[in-house]
């Protein structure tokens, strides 16, 4: 036994040198010399042990210690003109229409109201919307021809904004869901197949359209085949060689995106007897599962000469997001869904979140990894945060 003792005592204990800290006896703390000329240290709770300084070459707090310095060192800057803001438009009486699934947030009547909501946004930093019309169902068809009509409600409140306020950056949304009876991106063929290369076709007029009503940025969210440099040779060819193009190129087949088509009435609709409609997207739009086929989207889009490229959804996707910046020089965009934006809602009305802390957290970490703008329907009230408003 004694010798079993011995050897026990003889074995050293093995531990890292940076996590050692050797508490002293009170009484040789005491004896550490002070500069009697040095700034009392503040209190400690009692009970606090008194120990000597670990032996660390690095002390990564030091760089933390306040918001002048950790402002400084920001690695990643957030601001207003890194927000585009979605814009619910629609025609139904001169009434903003509240969305029950999105939270403060409205259909605008178009006219006044939405020229008074831009001009608001501007006032606060936010320079760029994007359109959603609310297509009534009269004017929706199985070929959803609709969109390209020049005189649609997305064109007209094109002009009126541009109009308006001239130096506004105006985004469209190039699908055909809004304006589809069978709410699909793409035309459905009987038997449910999503025609690729005839809906291009009518994404090309669509796009073309909003070209024509003076939009700065045609935004292909449908997810066909080819549809970027198909959307890319009619501009060119009806002039429109100013217009850029932001692909929705990684759009996922998310449960997130229920609130919006609340908004627009755009989901799809129950097949009949002579017809099958595909209950969902999944044939278009990607998997959730899937990574490394974002990687063919980017080439295919920089290749048909996208000018922004975009990440949709947000928060679940941000390493998409960080992929899309590792992998493309072009600026990358991501859509904080209305998914999303329900959840920190509704999160925040029943005390289980700090709504502006949450929110402006999940903004920031978008620019994180990596993205430039930021679709989101915080827009204007995150620029009125940062203008120091509640």
């Amino acid at each position: 036994m004694m010798q079993m003792q011995k050897a026990g005592a003889a074995c050293p204990t093995r531990t890292s040198r940076r996590s050692t800290v050797r508490v002293q006896a009170v009484a040789e703390m005491d004896r550490v010399s002070t500069n009697p000329n040095a700034r009392p240290k503040p209190g400690v709770p009692e009970g606090t042990p008194k120990v000597l300084p670990q032996d660390l070459p690095s002390r990564p707090r030091r760089n933390r210690r306040s918001e002048t310095f950790r402002s400084a060192m920001r690695e990643s800057n957030l601001h207003p003109s890194n927000f585009i803001l979605p814009l619910f438009i629609h025609e139904e009486g001169d009434k903003n229409q509240p969305i029950s699934s999105m939270p403060g947030y409205y259909r605008l009547a178009y006219g006044k109201n939405v020229i008074d909501e831009v001009a608001e946004a501007r006032s606060y930093g936010v320079n760029q919307v994007v359109i959603f019309p609310k297509t009534p169902d009269n004017l929706k068809t199985p070929t959803a021809q609709e969109a390209f009509n020049k005189n649609g409600l997305s064109q007209r409140t094109i002009r009126m904004l541009k109009d308006k306020f001239p130096d506004i950056e105006v985004y469209t949304d190039v699908a055909l869901d809004p304006y589809n009876s069978d709410g699909h991106d793409g035309i459905v063929r009987d038997d449910g197949v999503i025609l690729n290369d005839e809906t291009v076709e009518y994404l090309c007029r669509q796009a073309v359209s909003q070209a024509e009503a003076g939009a700065d940025c045609v935004s292909p969210s449908d997810m066909m085949d080819g549809r970027v440099g198909a959307i890319r040779r009619a501009l060119d060819r009806e002039g429109h060689t100013h217009v850029s193009i932001m692909s929705y190129t990684a759009k996922y087949a998310s449960a997130f995106y229920g609130p919006f088509r609340d908004a627009l009435a755009s989901a799809p609709k129950p097949g009949q007897a002579h017809r099958v409609i595909p209950p969902n997207k999944k044939t278009y739009q990607m998997d959730p599962a899937n990574y490394r086929e974002a990687l063919r989207e980017i080439r295919a889009d920089e290749a048909e000469g996208a000018d922004i490229m975009m990440v949709k959804p947000g928060m679940p996707y941000l390493d998409v997001v960080r992929f899309m910046r590792d992998n493309s020089t072009l600026p990358v965009a991501v859509y904080h869904v209305s998914g999303e934006y329900a959840m920190l809602k509704a999160a925040a009305e029943r005390g289980w979140l700090n709504e502006k802390e949450a929110a402006m957290e999940a903004l920031m970490c978008f620019r994180r990894a990596g993205a430039d703008l930021i679709l989101t329907y915080y827009g204007k009230q995150a620029a009125k945060w940062m203008a120091g408003e509640n």
